[in-house]
């Protein structure tokens, strides 16, 4: 599945736009190489989120795609959370 997609029914990022404009700019690795929008990603990928100076904040681990919005109380199902907030 597509990795902006993802990002916004896993309730990573909030919209579609968001997730690839991030991903754009390079704000989204995937296996620790910088991703497009439109990559696959599936079930053990590491995503990891930049911030300002390209520091990672958040890192996951995709369990399941998520082809539909997921409802929040499951987006644990989706992904596992690796690492919140990097030095």
């Amino acid at each position: 599945m597509r990795l902006d997609l993802f990002l916004k029914n896993a309730h990573l990022l909030k919209r579609r736009s968001s997730a690839r404009a991030l991903a754009q700019g390079g704000g989204v690795l995937v296996n620790g190489r910088p991703a497009k929008p439109a990559r696959d990603v599936g079930p053990g990928d590491v995503l990891t989120l930049l911030g300002d100076a390209e520091e990672p904040v958040f890192r996951v681990e995709i369990l399941r795609e998520a082809p539909r919005p997921v409802p929040r109380q499951k987006t644990s199902e989706c992904y596992r959370v690796l690492d919140r907030e990097l030095p």
